[in-house]
């Protein structure tokens, strides 16, 4: 039989309080895309990241086409031929396409010059060959999400790596990029590539992946031939119960207007453009509003400007007939908000939500407002003892507000971002 491209045997990795992968084995088969599936915090993550050196698990070990190997860091891993592109892009953006995908493996000369001639050559063969379609001398900063991940591809690639791994790699893509990506893994996995997916997209599994293997917090569940399951099955082996994937519910029957947001603008943090541009919506009492986007996409800024943590660059904001454009965040009462992990230092009052950036707001009516990786300031609370898995920490619970109110939060709908 031939040996496995990759097998991790019983890897376990801790972080203090937590284990976030039990001794979990995965076995990768040559020119297959193997999908990994869990909830998030499930450890599909650190689990490659342990793959990729990233970092070192404290029990089991990692063998590639048969062989026991010890990856110390990214560079063992690229040396190996296995390679990664993250959620987030690791990538200069002030830097052309094809400044970031030669760097740390510059071609020189004998004289010691940069040879980027044979360089844009290989890469434009790539790009052809797998049908990325990428501009070698566009600016990163000047592409589209879908363009900077098919650069990350293209990293791969040119190091010839032959173990890509693609963490949550449809997370920030359109629905036509998301097409475009499954077609280019499948001519990868056709190019005899092996491929490791992680995701939590059932219908994105079932449409690209040969087989799925399942997390859930943090301990190996199994692994299904897709072909031969459903994604019912496969959702009932990630959360431990069967799910129903329709929801049954009444026909709204909102109130009147609470929140009235009139072209709303708000200016970006990390371009010269504006994050959120001429943004008008209204939200009734007793509904739920949902702002749909592709991360990246203006809703983090759309939440602050809402907050009063971002200025307006113009717009109004009015809530229950009242202009409150102009009103600081800080008219919450501190006891009001709590975050699931605040990332600060303690005895400071300011910090961001991260480990999803949830924040969970108590009002007197009983109801509550989450946002989703808005900045917030909140109290001091002992920093999370694990970066990578606490996202399975529970919500903490608001904490009630007593005679204190938020004259503005009192009445507000939930508003999901």
């Amino acid at each position: 039989m031939e040996p496995y491209a990759i097998e991790m045997l019983h890897i376990t990795k801790r972080f203090p309080g937590i284990i976030a992968n039990d001794d979990i084995t995965l076995q990768l088969r040559k020119g297959e895309i193997h999908a990994l599936l869990g909830e998030n915090g499930a450890g599909k993550s650190t689990l490659m990241s342990v793959l990729f050196g990233l970092y070192q698990p404290e029990e089991g070990i990692i063998k590639k086409d048969g062989v026991e190997v010890k990856i110390n860091n990214p560079n063992d891993a690229n040396a190996l031929g296995i390679g990664m592109v993250h959620q987030h892009f690791k990538l200069v953006e002030c830097f052309t396409v094809l400044d970031n995908i030669i760097m740390g493996v510059e071609p020189v000369g004998a004289l010691g010059f940069l040879q980027k001639k044979k360089a844009r050559e290989k890469v434009v063969a790539l790009s052809e060959k797998y049908g990325l379609q990428v501009d070698p001398d566009a600016k990163i900063e000047d592409i589209t999400v879908g363009m900077q991940q098919r650069t990350e591809i293209l990293k791969m690639l040119y190091r010839d790596n032959e173990i890509l791994i693609f963490d949550e790699p449809t997370a920030v893509l359109t629905p036509q990029e998301i097409d475009e990506l499954m077609q280019i893994m499948k001519n990868l996995a056709a190019e005899g590539k092996s491929i490791l997916f992680i995701s939590h997209k059932l219908a994105e599994i079932m449409a690209v992946a040969d087989r799925c293997s399942v997390l859930r917090k943090g301990k190996y569940i199994g692994t299904v031939e897709t072909k031969d399951t459903t994604m019912e099955d496969l959702s009932a082996m990630m959360v431990g119960r069967n799910v129903n994937f329709h929801v049954d519910k009444k026909p709204c029957q909102p109130g009147e207007v609470l929140l009235d947001v009139q072209h709303m603008t708000v200016a970006s943090r990390v371009h010269n453009n504006n994050a959120v541009k001429d943004v008008s919506f209204k939200v009734r009492r007793g509904e739920i509003v949902c702002i749909a986007g592709i991360d990246g996409n203006g809703q983090s800024e759309l939440v602050q400007g809402l907050t009063g943590l971002e200025p307006l660059v113009s717009g109004k904001i009015i809530m229950e007939g009242k202009d409150i454009t102009k009103v600081s965040c800080w008219i919450i009462p501190w006891s009001t908000i709590w975050c699931c992990r605040p990332t600060l230092n303690p005895g400071s009052r300011t910090g961001s939500a991260s480990c999803g950036g949830r924040i969970s707001v108590s009002i007197p009516t009983g109801s509550s407002v989450s946002m989703t990786s808005a900045p917030v300031r909140v109290p001091s609370r002992p920093p999370a003892p694990c970066p990578a898995a606490t996202s399975r920490r529970p919500l903490l619970p608001a904490k009630s507000t007593s005679s204190r109110k938020c004259w503005w939060l009192c009445s507000l709908p939930a508003v999901w971002t």
